[in-house]
């Protein structure tokens, strides 16, 4: 049986600790882009789809309700 030596044990669990960390902001980045989606970027995408979209802020949508009103 090989022994492990403690720099490639080290090495392992740097690069687990690694990928988990690129797995939570890959998740943070999924939950912000399902936001946007829901919050009104969906519907100014297929408005427009060919332009390119910004996300929509809390006061735009308002002035967007109050404006159309």
């Amino acid at each position: 049986m090989m022994q492990n030596d403690p720099q490639t044990e080290w090495t392992i669990k740097h690069e687990q600790r690694k990928m988990e960390q690129d797995i939570l902001a890959t998740e943070a980045k999924k939950r912000k882009f399902i936001h946007e989606i829901t919050s009104g970027l969906g519907e100014a995408i297929k408005e427009e789809p060919n332009k390119p979209q910004k996300p929509l802020k809390w006061y735009n949508k308002l002035f967007r309700i109050f404006g159309n009103g």
